[in-house]
């Protein structure tokens, strides 16, 4: 699902935002939000983090963020899935 409104960012009190945002990461139910609280992540496969990065770099480059900055970001995000999933880092990261 994407916004036809919003284009160039996310706003949090537009519904199909938050449902565009929790679906790039991954997330199947809004409520299902944090590990930590004994809710599910959907799995975070390679192939998903791949896509995910490949997203997050052409977001960051079409934001204006030159190419090392857009991976560095980029990179640092699915890091952070991978940490709060409890996964080990794939060696392209």
């Amino acid at each position: 699902m994407k916004c036809a409104v919003h284009t160039d960012f996310f706003d949090d009190s537009c519904p199909a935002c938050r449902q565009e945002y929790l679906d790039m990461k991954g997330v199947d139910d809004p409520s299902d939000d944090h590990v930590g609280s004994g809710k599910k992540y959907k799995e975070f496969t390679e192939e998903r983090a791949k896509k995910l990065y490949e997203e997050l770099l052409l977001q960051y480059l079409k934001s204006g963020a030159g190419e090392m900055e857009a991976a560095t970001k980029a990179k640092a995000i699915i890091k952070k899935q991978c940490n709060i999933r409890g996964l080990a880092f794939w060696p392209w990261l």
